[in-house]
């Protein structure tokens, strides 16, 4: 570790690095030692936190869904009313979709999974029954006491899951208000509570 540079520090760079290199390049074009050299820290450091791209590509998905879940729910949390469903979802869809790299980050995720990288895929996987429970708990905090409707996790995170795709993939830029709405009313339309 270079001089000076405390363990959180190299931490830090490494992430802004990498992000920076994956929204220039892509991933897929990304080496680690590019990353390294653009932290201004050795390869070895790098490799001492980050063995593979793969986990410093899922530390920096983590990151950011920790990020976009902290604000929903800070907004679930705040004043006396219940927040309406297209304000919760509208925020969530602008966190997730908002970002050609972050949106490309997961992707990539998906498509290592699926390529035969089985320590990936448990990872995801174990990452998509946090997004469950998230939503679930998301739920219950705006429904008022009305249980929680079998399938309505999967469906949000697939109905995102396909979102991010078109995202990437389509020059259209995505409403996420009108998108918000649409889900809102599903939501809504399914007994959920919560205002509209």
């Amino acid at each position: 570790m270079k001089q000076g540079l405390k363990e959180g520090d190299s931490k830090d760079r490494i992430i802004a690095s990498a992000q920076q290199c994956f929204s220039e390049k892509s991933v897929d074009k990304t080496t680690l030692s590019e990353v390294a050299r653009r932290a201004g820290i050795s390869k070895g450091t790098l490799y001492y936190y980050y063995p593979t791209k793969n986990d410093l590509v899922f530390d920096i998905a983590g990151i950011h869904m920790a990020q976009i879940t902290e604000k929903v729910f800070a907004m679930m949390e705040t004043g006396d009313e219940h927040p309406v469903w297209e304000d919760v979802l509208g925020i969530l869809f602008e966190g997730l979709l908002g970002s050609k790299t972050r949106s490309r980050l997961h992707l990539y995720l998906i498509n290592e999974s699926l390529s035969g990288n089985p320590a990936l895929r448990e990872r995801l996987e174990s990452t998509y029954m946090q997004w469950f429970q998230l939503v679930e708990d998301g739920y219950l905090r705006m429904a008022g006491g009305r249980p929680f409707p079998d399938g309505l996790a999967r469906l949000l995170v697939a109905v995102l899951d396909g979102l991010v795709i078109q995202s990437v993939t389509c020059e259209d830029r995505l409403r996420y208000r009108q998108l918000a709405q649409v889900a809102a009313s599903l939501v809504t339309g399914m007994g959920c509570g919560g205002k509209g």
